[in-house]
């Protein structure tokens, strides 16, 4: 029997960083160009304490986030084990013992306790097996506004024609386009305090 092509790894462009991803992740053999956009917006809140990567993945963009707000705990969240899994290596070889992290298989965010985060980062998945659609997405949305603190954020990128920002715009009022380009828009929601 051959062994295991898993699991599969790269650097991350302009890092360090040896990026590792177990079967079934998203984006395993390199970096996909929408997170690259989002990695590159990511804020730097220094008074952020408590981050969830939501759909974590591979956990790039909890990475990038424990980087940009060194004092915050970062939450990884997603539906797959192998997910997490991935998450985790990357996030325990890039900062070891030196920084606290958690990681959380399950649905979104149905079982993490109300008003727990300062932000929120997520690149919701439009597909479901051979389906398109936004109900993941506005669920995680919904979920995201009963688990942040006030004056918490929620930052989200999608393909502009999605249309995200309507949703959000209704679910908190408050949200603005962060940055654009012709593929995609990442937009930030905040619970009013």
């Amino acid at each position: 029997m051959p062994p295991s092509p898993y699991p599969v790894c790269y650097r991350l462009e302009n890092t360090e960083h040896l990026i590792s991803n177990h079967a079934n992740v998203f984006s395993r053999d390199s970096l996909d160009i929408g997170t690259r956009f989002f990695i590159q917006h990511l804020p730097a809140r220094q008074d952020a304490c408590d981050i969830v990567d939501l759909g974590c993945g591979n956990g790039l963009v909890g990475l990038t986030a424990a980087e940009r707000c060194p004092a915050a705990t970062v939450h990884f969240v997603d539906e797959s084990f192998m997910a997490v899994a991935s998450a985790r290596d990357n996030f325990q070889r890039a900062f070891g013992e030196q920084r606290e992290a958690s990681f959380r298989v399950g649905d979104g965010l149905m079982e993490v306790e109300s008003e727990s985060a300062d932000l929120i980062l997520c690149n919701p998945p439009f597909h479901q097996q051979n389906t398109v659609g936004d109900q993941i997405a506005v669920s995680l949305f919904k979920q995201s506004r009963r688990v942040l603190r006030k004056g918490g954020e929620l930052w989200v990128i999608g393909n502009r024609h999605l249309d995200y920002h309507s949703y959000l715009g209704r679910l908190f009022g408050a949200h603005s386009v962060i940055a654009a380009n012709s593929k995609f828009v990442i937009v930030k929601a905040v619970l009013a305090g």
